[in-house]
This record gives C-alpha cells, structure tokens and sequence, in this order.
C-alpha cells in the first residue's frame, strides 16, 4: 500500500515494504511503545504508518457515523408516514 506524503503518495522502497509487513505483523501497540528502538529512517517511517492507521480509523469512524445519521434519519421518515398512514385511515373512513 503506498504511504501519504503531504497529501501526494509515495512508493515505499524494498526496505519500506519490509518494514510495513513487519509493523503490520506485530501491531499498531507494539510500534508505538517500541518505536525508541528503531534507527532514524525507521522511526519516521514507523510515524508515518502510525499516522496511516489513524487516518484509516478516522475514515472508518466517519463511515460508520455516516450510516447511523442515515439509518436514524430514514426511521424517522418511517415513523412520520406510518403516523400519517394512521391519521389518514383514521379520518377518512
């Protein structure tokens, strides 16, 4: 998966790639408590998969908040016709 880089994407490299399948491997908690450990290149690609994540989370967050909204808003609807449904059998029969 290619990485954000100011809003642009950006290849990772062999070394990259690598380190994306490990990370991915060991979780989001293992990196973000051992991230001390790595060597310069590596901690500010392990920042950057971080930040990665967390947009995912953001956009899944969205996504779901979109679809209660949507669903509350169409049971309201349902609602709303029903009692007009009733009102109307109610007073014109």
């Amino acid at each position: 998966m290619p990485a954000l880089s100011g809003g642009l994407f950006m290849a990772d490299t062999d070394q990259e790639a690598q380190w994306r399948v490990e990370f991915q491997r060991v979780g989001r908690d293992a990196i973000y408590r051992g991230h001390n450990m790595f060597d310069e290149p590596r901690r500010q690609f392990a920042f950057r998969w971080l930040r990665e994540r967390e947009l995912e989370d953001e956009q899944r967050a969205n996504s779901a908040q979109w679809y209660a909204k949507w669903t509350f808003m169409a049971a309201v609807a349902a609602v709303i016709v029903g009692i007009i449904g009733v009102l109307v059998t109610w007073y014109w029969h």
